[in-house]
């Protein structure tokens, strides 16, 4: 079964009636103007976390002025079979709300949020959509995609620049403004101890009951190798290419995407996630990584000197980073009625294999 088929999107029921209620929720956002959704979309395969709604918002002054705003409603999944046990929208709202105050980080603008479930039985966010080119996932961007026509040289800008923003991230002091209220005001996980309980409960949940050898196996290495973090900073958690919008010139990053998996830890982790994603979904699929991205060291290096950080525990970060998409790809195909992806995987092969590295 291909990763496509294993992917959980959370669906949208009655679009119709869900159009009309935010339109008039967001009227009351914009109480000097009228407000009318012009364009309402529901795209397919957007992620697996919560469900992703594309509109145009016709904003007419009383002067009688008109402009059009494109925006973006996420709204939080719910049913049975969804991929992570609890979600945290208002959280989401507010780390980007904190980073959007900060130099050298780009995050959508956030319109509003609704953080009860009054209006449509969950709660939901709405953001101004930014432009620019966000490398698809499905299929992965080393095989199909507008990456695949990109020169070498424009590869290496859009790797590099992301990895640069997220050095902006890593190096921000958590013990002050913007993020030292975000940190007491909300619960996540802020310790790798935490993490890896985190993950631990995550497979019983998410597997129900069964268990991936690969997994529990990398998990119980992670445990007696757990190294002490002296280096606590905010991390982004899904650190990958394909949450990031890239500017139409492929020279930046626009914005930065997706942040239910943020937590504080040891910033490595977002690094080794993202180079394990990136491999995952390129050499761990039988595919070569396309020309002009960087290396696994190269990239190492780059980002331990400008952060200033040293290069030790990286393999225990990709070994981490390994076992979370692991336990996660399991849960999607459990949660799609398959047992494809549960005991065995590309992804806990691959996890493998980075374990493996350690004790050569």
């Amino acid at each position: 079964m291909s990763v496509d088929e294993q992917r959980v999107t959370p669906k949208l029921e009655n679009p119709d009636e869900v159009r009309e209620k935010l339109q008039g929720w967001l009227q009351k956002q914009y109480p000097e103007s009228e407000i009318t959704i012009t364009a309402f979309d529901i795209p397919e395969n957007t992620g697996m976390s919560n469900m992703t709604v594309l509109m145009d918002v016709a904003i007419t002054e009383k002067a009688g002025k008109e402009k059009i705003v494109p925006m973006v409603a996420r709204i939080q999944a719910h049913g049975q079979k969804l991929a992570f046990p609890s979600y945290d929208l208002p959280m989401q709202v507010a780390i980007m709300q904190k980073l959007a105050t900060v130099d050298g980080i780009r995050v959508p603008p956030v319109v509003a949020q609704e953080a009860t479930s009054d209006l449509l039985g969950v709660p939901f966010y709405i953001m101004e959509k930014v432009d620019g080119l966000i490398p698809p996932d499905i299929p992965p961007y080393h095989m199909d995609g507008w990456i695949t026509e990109s020169t070498p040289e424009e590869r290496a800008r859009l790797w590099w620049s992301a990895v640069d923003m997220m050095t902006s991230l890593h190096t921000l002091d958590i013990e002050n403004e913007p993020l030292a209220s975000f940190i007491h005001d909300h619960d996540f996980p802020k310790s790798l101890d935490e993490q890896l309980s985190y993950w631990e409960n995550y497979q019983q949940w998410g597997l129900e009951g069964e268990e991936n050898k690969h997994c529990s196996k990398a998990l119980k290495w992670l445990r007696e190798n757990q190294p002490e973090v002296t280096n606590l900073r905010f991390c982004w958690g899904d650190s990958r290419m394909a949450n990031v919008i890239y500017t139409e010139d492929k020279k930046g990053v626009a914005a930065l995407l997706d942040w239910e998996m943020l937590c504080l830890g040891e910033p490595m982790q977002d690094l080794a996630w993202w180079v394990f994603m990136d491999e995952l979904f390129s050499t761990g699929l039988g595919v070569p990584r396309l020309e002009g991205f960087p290396g696994r060291q190269e990239t190492l290096d780059h980002w331990c000197e400008t952060t200033g950080n040293p290069p030790q525990h990286f393999h225990y970060y990709l070994v981490f980073a390994g076992m979370r998409i692991s336990l996660i790809l399991a849960r999607m195909s459990l949660a799609k009625g398959s047992t494809d992806m549960l005991y065995e995987s590309f992804a806990s092969h691959y996890l493998d294999k980075v374990l493996e590295e350690g004790a050569g």
